[in-house]
């Protein structure tokens, strides 16, 4: 276990979160996502190479891969949609349903299908087929040259990031979580094993406190970057989500690896308690935003109401104050925050690990 990079899971994914409640400043929302696919590319190939691959092997591996998606998938999605039903809003489209049951809706270009239902499943539909693809790469595209490797990633962005540049804003986002371009950051992710070995020639990167400062140091270039992009959200919107973050989200896990069990200051606020609490339940706190938005509109902003701030329907729309000017939609993410932490908790206690548990007995 590395554990700052539990930590910076932590850190990316409330980021997502809050970004997805309203606070858009979060311009490092882009990064987080590339953050996770890179991660789980990087750690998956220190843990699991495939040096051979055998047809029971693969199925072993993507039986395992399925327990750990499906099963909090499916609970979330029949969660979401009993919520969805009791405040009148269930609608049901048979084809986005079946797809996106079946996590196959990311494939689709077409808005309503690939965001249809728990909208932010499209992240576990891209990252199951990175799963399946895992060990194809990791036997045949590993062992070859680095320069071809360079070439097919080169390949597989060049085509994925013309379609990116030319078509309309519904396009774009097609394309962001289409899994043929999110795999694109898990073999990068792959692909940095390669440089671990090369780190510990480094003298300075090596020296007595050159964690600490290293640490540092990738912080400030994450920082600056944000601020630059920031600067210039609307000019620097699409390359930001297509590859500017590779580089910072790249270094950021060269260091947690090279420093793993050294850590310096900032290492230790990363694996500390808290940070590590948060990112086991990290799955379930992303899948289960929607739900928690809907908690938040169904039951504080009544109480909300009560205590004289807002609206009194059970829909908080922007705009909607008191008398002392407190609009309530503007805790949104302050308060989904918290009531998802603790809905993910008991999710991840109650259902995902014994229902996991249980399932692998049977692999």
């Amino acid at each position: 276990m590395i554990k700052t990079i539990n930590g910076w899971r932590t850190i990316f994914a409330l980021i997502i979160v809050l970004y997805h409640m309203g606070i858009d400043r979060f311009v490092l929302m882009p990064a987080g996502v590339f953050f996770f696919f890179m991660a789980s590319g990087l750690l998956m190939q220190m843990r699991h190479p495939f040096n051979q691959l055998d047809k029971e092997g693969y199925k072993k591996f993507a039986l395992r891969s399925a327990i750990k998606i499906y099963p909090l998938h499916w609970f979330t999605l029949v969660l979401l949609m009993v919520v969805l039903a009791l405040t009148g809003q269930l609608t049901i489209d048979p084809l986005a349903l079946t797809l996106n049951a079946t996590l196959l809706h990311s494939w689709s270009l077409h808005h309503h299908i690939y965001f249809s239902y728990n909208q932010f499943s499209w992240f576990l539909s891209a990252l199951l087929f990175c799963y399946l693809c895992f060990p194809l790469l990791s036997r045949w595209f590993m062992p070859l040259r680095l320069k071809h490797q360079l070439l097919i990633v080169g390949a597989l962005s060049i085509a994925c990031f013309v379609p990116m540049i030319f078509t309309d804003e519904l396009g774009f986002i097609a394309v962001t979580v289409f899994p043929p371009f999110r795999i694109i950051g898990f073999i990068l992710g792959m692909m940095l094993v390669q440089v671990l070995p090369h780190l510990k020639r480094v003298k300075f990167l090596n020296g007595e406190g050159s964690a600490a400062d290293v640490e540092l140091a990738s912080l400030a270039l994450l920082s600056a970057l944000a601020l630059y992009v920031e600067s210039d959200s609307q000019g620097m919107y699409r390359i930001s989500e297509m590859c500017l973050w590779w580089i910072p989200v790249t270094i950021l896990l060269l260091v947690c690896v090279h420093y793993n069990q050294r850590e310096g200051l900032w290492g230790k606020v990363l694996a500390s308690r808290p940070m590590q609490w948060v990112s086991g339940i990290a799955f379930e706190f992303f899948m289960l935003q929607r739900v928690a938005a809907l908690a938040f509109n169904y039951f504080v902003v009544p109480v909300l109401f009560h205590m004289g701030m807002g609206h009194p329907s059970p829909f908080a729309q922007p705009g909607d104050f008191d008398l002392a000017g407190i609009d309530p939609y503007s805790l949104l993410p302050w308060f989904v925050v918290p009531i998802d932490l603790l809905l993910s908790w008991i999710v991840n206690r109650l259902f995902t690990r014994p229902v996991n548990k249980w399932l692998l007995k049977w692999v």
